[in-house]
């Protein structure tokens, strides 16, 4: 390979990167705000979080990073390549990492909670994020994303 190549390539996998970055950063805390709206139990808004989060999931990558490059310009949203690609990233981590969440919160034993409840907090108080942290460390999906 010529110099020309190699620097085309260390450029896509710098631009790889810093656009990994962001999505993941902006997925990890949207699905975490995902998960505590869910943990709240609002009927229309659980119900439209669980399409969100099973279309998301169910839907390739690929699919989503197309939808956005060559269907929204039809309907006049243009979008910066980069932005499409970090939106598309960050729509398919935070419903990945939005089940992550809500799966670490459910593992908190009956009593902590109840025991919370107990001196009057209020329901996302009954959730401290640095045990759910830990218990998203703990789990092989957690672990992969």
């Amino acid at each position: 390979m010529d110099a020309i190549s190699w620097q085309l390539l260390i450029e896509g996998a710098w631009t790889t990167l810093w656009i990994s970055a962001i999505a993941i950063a902006f997925g990890v805390v949207a699905g975490l705000l995902i998960a505590l709206v869910r943990m709240l139990r609002l009927p229309v808004i659980d119900q439209l979080l669980v399409v969100y989060i099973s279309l998301a999931r169910a839907t390739p990558l690929v699919t989503l990073v197309l939808f956005l490059f060559l269907s929204l310009p039809t309907m006049g949203i243009n979008l910066d390549k980069n932005v499409a690609a970090i939106v598309a990233l960050t729509l398919n981590t935070s419903a990945f990492n939005a089940e992550i969440w809500r799966n670490a919160f459910r593992t908190f034993p009956r009593e902590q909670r109840e025991a919370a409840g107990v001196g009057g907090n209020a329901p996302l108080d009954l959730l401290p994020l640095h045990h759910a942290a830990a218990d998203v460390d703990r789990e092989p999906a957690g672990a992969g994303q």
